[in-house]
């Protein structure tokens, strides 16, 4: 374990193997909050089982010691590139729920009963089905896969209750024990000074306990399975990934990458409409981010047609990966399409220009959150860090707007325009 002052304030940083801490001490709080970020999410489930690393999720919350059953609660959600827990309560109930952290991180989980298999994996097909539901939900991901660099931004929307059915514990076991200590893992803790002890003796046992459950290479595991199975096919986390191409040829993107057809079942019904992408850096720009706000340039386009509400989106998501994140608006083809193929270019070209008008609203904003995190109690300031915390890794291409067509779920590229951000201007608005 190896401690260090971090060089802006009352943080202490701990390195154990894989796993890094980061424990801020506040003198006055009566609470504490934890939260883990670890590196292994839905881009890390084997083919054909999408969905694993949902199901661990599910699970990693119920198999902790018994002690963090009464009043401390582990919230998760499972993202592309991780998969995020967070706890808070008592100090004095710390003790068994940072352990039940670090256990996850560590890979380390209890064994769980048929029933209770079978429960979560219908929690997750109802999560699931919201997808089936609302094909939107689907399309914005496969959008997003096709604007990025970074591979398997549409991990999640490919996830389905056929995959879902195939998942064994086995699978989840394997998934856990060889994706999670071999991922990088991020604890953030924050509480009163009575925290410090708790997490040096925690973070002690959790080094001697590596060695002790220390687990044979994951290639041992891959030979043992029959060729073409799916387990055959995991990877070990942190290694690159081999996504499964789907059926399709690639459509080439004027921004020099290669965009993936979006086949899923669920939106091939799809068509007529029309969305715009921001590619951008997962680092948190406000200045990127003002392109594509609800009263920025872009969607001011389609508010200002006709009279009225003029023409809305349908709908708006942001999907994050390791290093890229992709906005996303959608509207029904139109009027809209041929206006946004005249004016995005200009929009983009112009932008410099038209981010000096919301550049006040957005400097207050970034104040009163920034207050916001500083006066909020443990538990809103270790979720605002995991939310900003990003993996160390190779960054990939540069920022770009891109205009899309989507007929029967397939986004093919009308264009996509480069936005070099100068760094006078991300200080202004950051």
């Amino acid at each position: 374990m190896t401690p260090s002052e971090a060089a802006d304030g009352p943080v202490r940083r701990f390195s154990v193997g894989n796993l890094q801490v980061d424990l801020e001490t506040l003198p006055w709080a009566h609470s504490f909050g934890a939260a883990l970020v670890v590196g292994c999410g839905s881009r890390d489930d084997p083919h054909g089982l999408e969905g694993t690393a949902h199901m661990a999720e599910h699970l990693n919350i119920l198999t902790g010691p018994p002690a963090c059953a009464p009043g401390l609660p582990v919230l998760a959600v499972t993202e592309i590139d991780r998969t995020v827990f967070r706890t808070t309560g008592d100090p004095d109930d710390s003790a068994a729920s940072i352990q039940h952290l670090t256990d996850i991180a560590g890979g380390r989980r209890g064994n769980v009963t048929p029933d209770v298999f079978e429960g979560e994996r219908h929690a997750v097909l109802l999560e699931t089905r919201r997808m089936d539901h609302q094909p939107l939900l689907r399309l914005g991901p496969l959008i997003a896969a096709a604007a990025a660099d970074e591979p398997g931004l549409d991990s999640i929307a490919r996830t389905t209750a056929e995959s879902l059915s195939g998942i064994t514990p086995a699978d989840v076991t394997r998934l856990v024990r060889h994706g999670y200590p071999g991922a990088r893992s991020q604890l953030f803790v924050a509480g009163p000074p009575s925290l410090t002890d708790v997490v040096e003796d925690l973070l002690a046992r959790y080094e001697e306990s590596r060695a002790a459950t220390a687990q044979p290479a994951a290639a041992s595991v891959a030979a043992a399975q029959p060729a073409g199975s799916p387990a055959a096919t995991a990877h070990v986390a942190g290694s690159p990934v081999v996504t499964a191409q789907p059926a399709g040829s690639p459509s080439f993107v004027p921004g020099g990458h290669q965009a993936r057809r979006a086949t899923a079942p669920a939106v091939r019904g799809l068509s007529d409409l029309v969305a715009v992408t921001l590619l951008r850096p997962r680092t948190p720009s406000a200045a990127l981010g003002a392109l594509l706000d609800a009263r920025g340039p872009i969607v001011g386009l389609g508010l200002g047609l006709g009279t009225g509400k003029g023409l809305r989106p349908l709908g708006r998501t942001t999907i994050a990966g390791r290093t890229q994140q992709v906005d996303v608006v959608v509207w029904r083809a139109g009027d809209i399409t041929a206006l946004l193929e005249r004016s995005l270019p200009s929009v983009v070209a112009d932008w410099y220009r038209l981010t000096e008008e919301p550049r006040d609203r957005l400097e207050n904003a970034a104040t009163l959150a920034g207050r916001r995190d500083q006066a909020g109690g443990p538990s809103a300031r270790v979720r605002a860090a995991a939310e900003q915390y990003t993996f160390p890794d190779r960054p990939h291409g540069t920022p770009r707007a891109a205009l899309w067509k989507i007929t029967e779920g397939v986004p093919d590229c009308l264009g996509a325009y480069p936005l070099p951000l100068s760094d006078e201007l991300e200080r202004r608005v950051k």
